[in-house]
């Protein structure tokens, strides 16, 4: 994701949290430098080149003629290196939750304080559909 992207939703997150908290990055060098500083190794920059294969448009937009590469780093070393870091070691919700503040209103904090988590957390699960 650009930096622009990065800073654009920080803002939305900071804007959205109403109880006078502070997003936990300030702005996108906040976050690289959160990746980067992270100490159980290095989750290493990757490039991919994606390129339109639909059918062209009449007439055609110019993002479809071009390849566009995509920098990322694997989220799955991420993920892991940051539930192996310490620093993070009480700051992460493993459950989903409804918070409520004094007048009973729904608070919206974080992913796991959201809809989609809270009703997959609360569905019937089929175990069998693990083995097929």
């Amino acid at each position: 994701m650009s930096a622009g992207n990065i800073d654009d939703l920080l803002d939305i997150w900071a804007e959205s949290m109403g109880n006078g908290e502070d997003p936990p990055f300030g702005s996108h060098e906040d976050v690289y430098e959160t990746i980067d500083a992270t100490r159980h190794g290095d989750a290493p920059w990757q490039c991919l080149v994606v390129s339109y294969n639909g059918e062209a448009a009449d007439p055609c937009p110019s993002w479809q003629m071009g390849e566009w590469e995509v920098f990322y780093r694997n989220p799955d070393i991420v993920l892991r290196q940051m539930l192996e870091n310490p620093d993070f070691d009480g700051q992460i919700d493993y459950a989903a939750y409804v918070s409520l503040d004094k007048m009973g209103k729904r608070c919206w904090s974080d992913f796991m304080s959201g809809n989609f988590a809270y009703r997959r957390s609360v569905r019937s699960f089929d175990f069998r559909n693990l083995l097929s």
